[in-house]
Order: C-alpha cells, then sequence, then structure tokens
C-alpha cells in the first residue's frame, strides 16, 4: 500500500502509527477516538494530554497531529523524552481504509497478531464508550447526591417508628457498597475476582469457570474498570442480567 499519510503516538512502552491515503479526515479522527479511548480506559486516565518532541503542548487536532507526526501521549515535563528512532516494545499499526481499520500489532518487532474492523464498528464502539462516560458521570453524581442525603440525615436525630409493613426490604439494596478503584486492584486473581463494568462492581470469583468466553479471557478484565473491553467484544450483551446476583457495590472517584 502507498502511504500518503502517517502519525506515530507514544505512551509508556508502547508506539502507535497511523497510516492511510486520502480519506475523509472524519474517519482518521474516529480512529484517533478509538485509540485514545482504549488508551485512558486501559490506564484509568481522566484526561489525556499531547506534547511534541520537545514536550510542547500541543491541540488534539489532527492537522496539527498531521504537522507533527510524533507526538508523545502524558509526558510530563520531569520526563527524558526517549528518542523517536528507538525500537519501542510495543507497537500497534492502524492500516486505515474507507471501510475497514486493520490493526497489526507487534512485540520486540515480532508480530503478534492482526485485527480487522469494520469501520462501522469503530462508529459504533466510540458512540457506545460516550454513553458509558456518561452514565458513568450520571450514575457517579447519584451516589454522590446519596452520600451527601446520608451523611445530611446522619446529622439528625431519628425517631424510630413502628411500621404494620412486615414486608422485608429487598435485601441486595442494604448490601451494596461504594469501593474506590484502589480497593478493587486488590482483588485481580482467579480466585478473589472483581470487575468495574459501568461504574458497577461485581465479584465473578463464582462465576469465572462458566464465562462462555473461557476463563482467561474473563480474567484480563479482573482488578480493573473492564467497561471498554468488554465492549471491543460483546456490546449488544446486557451483562447485568447476568451478574446482577454479584454485584457487590459501585465505584467512587
Amino acid at each position: 500500500m502507498n502511504i500518503d499519510h502517517q502519525i506515530n503516538f507514544y505512551f509508556t512502552n508502547r508506539q502507535y502509527t497511523l497510516v492511510w491515503q486520502d480519506l475523509d479526515h472524519n474517519i482518521i479522527n474516529e480512529v484517533l477516538i478509538f485509540i485514545f479511548n482504549e488508551i485512558s480506559s486501559k490506564n484509568q486516565l481522566n484526561n489525556i494530554t499531547f506534547t511534541d518532541s520537545n514536550l510542547k503542548p500541543i491541540q488534539n487536532s489532527l492537522p496539527i497531529f498531521i504537522q507533527t507526526q510524533h507526538i508523545f501521549i502524558n509526558m510530563s515535563n520531569t520526563n527524558n523524552v526517549p528518542p523517536i528512532n528507538q525500537t519501542w516494545e510495543l507497537q500497534n499499526i492502524y492500516h486505515i481504509h474507507q471501510n475497514q481499520l486493520v490493526i497489526q500489532k507487534f512485540k520486540n518487532m515480532r508480530k503478534l497478531e492482526s485485527v480487522n474492523y469494520q469501520m462501522q464498528t469503530i462508529f459504533n464502539l466510540n458512540q457506545q464508550f460516550q454513553e458509558t462516560t456518561q452514565n458513568i458521570k450520571d450514575n457517579n453524581n447519584l451516589i454522590n447526591q446519596k452520600q451527601s442525603i446520608e451523611r445530611s440525615a446522619n446529622s439528625y436525630p431519628i425517631t424510630k417508628i413502628q411500621s404494620n409493613n412486615n414486608q422485608p426490604l429487598h435485601k441486595r439494596q442494604t448490601q451494596l457498597k461504594s469501593y474506590t478503584i484502589q480497593e478493587v486492584q486488590q482483588h485481580n486473581t482467579q480466585k478473589d475476582a472483581w470487575i468495574v463494568l459501568q461504574d458497577n462492581i461485581y465479584d465473578i470469583t463464582y462465576y469465572i469457570d462458566k464465562h462462555p468466553g473461557g476463563r482467561e479471557q474473563i480474567l484480563r478484565g479482573v482488578g480493573k474498570d473492564a467497561t471498554f473491553l468488554f465492549l471491543q467484544h460483546h456490546p449488544w450483551i446486557n451483562f447485568h442480567y447476568i451478574l446482577e446476583k454479584f454485584q457487590i457495590g459501585y465505584l467512587v472517584k
């Protein structure tokens, strides 16, 4: 393929290379969003910043990226910029076509795999990620409001009133708690496995062996926010319907 355009992004030990011929910039932007969503999700980043090889901040703009060509992601001023021509341990090459995205993954220059996506799938994943992010924000707002109400309620004396209604409360409602991502990260083994999906936390220790995709695949998401990983592989599945009985709480930040 004759390469007309190329951009290189660098983050920790990985190089992301985008190559394409003349295409609508909207398509390139969708691929960029797909990559940035993956980076922020896997590394639990609230925001992403960009600098050139001189650590000068640059805007999140495709024309600027094309002009700069080599962009470092979340590179602090205290870091030493590695040489651009060095061999990076991990490299993803994104071959962008009108209707298809081909991702080639390498480790120490050895090809690991090649993954093909229809471009419509990329559009759908980006939309789902955006909706998930909004749901997480809405969830956090509800949790913060609930905690604020609870704090306010605890500051006032409470008079207990005998109720004639003997119908028990839903047991699950009294058990759900709030956890930080640091607490979730402590439960990252097969015998103690927590997972975060759309801000819900599930203890899937007893579900691992029942996972249709196999034990190894689901273990990739334990001890972390696996929302984006889940959406990459089976966004059409209602995971809460399957895992509701394993829910133990909510993620707070």
